[in-house]
């Protein structure tokens, strides 16, 4: 644990110094995961299409995901460069959305509304800006993706600390039977 924290950390920090290959790897990624997504669920087809004779949808799903996944593998470089404009129009429905939402909120009582309220338009104001400067939306998904993976390792190196301190309590401890 003490190690995959550790190396979550760095890459986190990896992340963080090099925009351009952490978001070249994300489309790898997720070319990957898609295609993977895609074969099980056409597997899953072909066990289940006798108990749904409506099918049809699942199958059209499946051959998309394996398509959207080779398309993503091979053409990573290309993928890469729309990922951004993919996480622009991402911010900006989502902010919209957040932004509107914050209002119903402030209907029902929810005194951090007006939080919702900022976030939203912030997240929109990003998402317009991702559109007008190319590297904005790249670099902010690195920074995304690298304190995300500094978080987790983060947690993992408090977790092993948190055992550690944990088992020297139970050792300390003379009521404990050895099992």
């Amino acid at each position: 644990m003490g190690i995959t924290g550790a190396a979550l950390v760095a890459l986190g920090i990896i992340c963080l110094c090099n925009p351009l290959s952490t978001v070249i790897s994300l489309s790898w990624m997720i070319g990957l995961l898609t295609l993977v997504s895609g074969i099980s669920t056409l597997m899953n087809w072909f066990r289940l299409r006798s108990y749904f004779p409506q099918s049809g949808s699942i199958l059209l799903s499946s051959i998309l995901q394996i398509i959207i996944g080779i398309i993503f593998l091979r053409h990573d470089l290309a993928m890469a460069a729309i990922m951004p404009i993919i996480f622009a129009f991402f911010l900006i429905i989502e902010g919209v959305n957040l932004a509107i939402r914050s209002f119903d909120y402030r209907k029902v009582g929810f005194r951090l509304w007006w939080a919702n309220l900022i976030l939203g338009i912030a997240s929109t104001i990003l998402g317009f800006l991702s559109f007008s400067v190319p590297g904005v939306g790249g670099t902010t998904l690195s920074i995304c993706v690298g304190l995300g993976l500094i978080l987790i390792g983060a947690v993992y190196l408090m977790a092993i600390f948190a055992i550690n301190r944990f088992e020297r309590k139970l050792n300390e401890n003379p009521w404990i039977e050895e099992q």
